[in-house]
This record gives C-alpha cells, structure tokens and sequence, in this order.
C-alpha cells in the first residue's frame, strides 16, 4: 500500500492532503475499513494505478490528457473517468495482443472515445448519488444510454459500454423497488439502440478462502450490427461468462 500512496502522491501529483478528492478520500478510509473493504479498496487504486502506467507507456499523451482530468477534479463524474482510464488501459492492452489497430477518438470530430480497427467504443458510466436517493436508478441508466444514442457515432458500428457497478450497489443496498427494473431497460435498449451492441459491465467480488475479483458483461446486440463488429467483439473481448463457488458480493467502485 505504501507504494500505491508514493504513486498517487509524488508520480501524479494528487494532493493527499485534500480530503475531498476521490482518490485521498479512499486512501484515508482504509484504516477504519473493515479487512474486506480494504482488499476492495485497494484493488481499485492498483487497478487504476496500473492502466496508467500502462496507458503511459503507450501514448504520453492519451496518459496526460487523462491525468489533467482527474488531479483536480472532485466531481462525482470523476468516477466515469476512472471507469474509462482502466477501460482504455484494457482495449490497448487487448489491441497489442491480438494484433488489432486501436486509436484515441476526437471528441471534437464526433468521435467515440476509442477506436479499434475502424469500430467505435463509446464509454460511460451511470452512477447513483445516496444524496439524491429519491432518483430512480432504473431511470438514470435509461436516460443516460438515451443520452448516448443521440450521438452521430451511434450507429451500427459502434459499441457503448456502461459502467453499472455502483448503481447495482446501491440499488442491492437500498433494497427499494426500481421501476424500470434492470431487465426492462434492456429491454428499452433493445428496441431504441441505434449502436451496432450496448454492454452494461459490473463487477463482483467471490470471496470464498480468498477473494477473486470478476465482472459481468450484459450485451445487447442491434440486429443490424455489423458482422464483422460482433465477430470481434466475441472472439477478442467479450470474455467467458464467469462461474462462482461462494459468496458473490458487490461494491461501490
């Protein structure tokens, strides 16, 4: 742990003393942290940490632009960043191994945020606010993919992959009804999408004598996406649906 503080503090230059700030907030808390939460915990800052380093190594740039959008930023949407950081790390990574051509989108050309042989990947994530707890999450996540499918790169060459890690948490947590329930928003998604496939991504925790950290991909394919989009996708990215042999839990990421 140590080493992820030296990291955070001196390589990127996070000010661990303003408590504010996602990351600091995490590191502060580990202490008071029940053993589980702390393994969590540290998981997300080495995973981050790593994609990175990771990220550095192949484009300073790609790595710079991100890092001025996390150093400061104390907004909830700081998290979508994280979220997308580790998912650039993860399709650069998977690029090289399978000899695929990735590239860093342009925003201001309506661009995806990355695209590998020609296809988009847009990321985002939806997350629930226990400030706001009055907002339905089955809501928010429909209004954030509707958000998306608005976009000119929304066709059927194009992925959009959300994060829907935290909302799940907080939905288990609160224990309340949600209407849309998760299944009809997939359902919504599946009549409305204009992307060629939308992905909700979740991670969970097994902890049977140790703890192993899994996710959950949940695909919706547009019957009009691009063959070759959905043979990729299967065959390079979309891993085998995990099994588990023990408690399943779910955190806030």
């Amino acid at each position: 742990m140590e080493k992820i503080i030296i990291y955070y503090k001196e390589v990127l230059g996070i000010d661990l003393t303003d408590l504010q700030h996602p990351i600091t907030e995490k590191i502060d808390s580990l202490p008071s942290s029940s053993e589980i939460d702390q393994k969590i915990k540290e998981h997300h800052l080495r995973t981050l940490g790593l994609s990175l380093m990771d990220i550095k190594e192949y484009d300073e740039k790609i790595y710079e632009y991100y890092l001025k959008r996390i150093v400061n930023n104390k907004d909830i949407s700081v998290h979508g960043h994280f979220f997308e950081i580790n998912q650039c790390a993860h399709f650069i990574r998977v690029s090289q191994e399978k000899h695929l051509d990735f590239e860093f989108g342009d925003a201001n050309n309506d661009e995806p945020d990355f695209i590998v042989n020609k296809f988009g990947f847009e990321i985002t994530s939806s997350r629930f606010s226990e400030e706001s707890n009055k907002t339905n999450p089955g809501r928010k996540l429909l209004a954030k993919f509707r958000e998306k499918n608005r976009n000119l790169y929304a066709d059927n060459n194009c992925v959009l992959l959300i994060d829907i890690n935290q909302m799940s948490y907080h939905t288990l947590k609160n224990g309340n009804p949600v209407s849309p329930t998760f299944e009809e928003v997939r359902e919504t998604v599946k009549n409305e999408s204009n992307f060629g496939l939308v992905i909700f991504l979740m991670e969970w925790i097994e902890k049977t004598d140790t703890i192993n950290f899994k996710g959950t991909a949940y695909t919706e394919y547009n019957e009009n996406c691009n063959s070759d989009l959905e043979l990729m996708m299967k065959e390079k990215f979309i891993p085998e649906k995990n099994t588990f042999d023990g408690q399943i839990l779910i955190s806030p990421n």
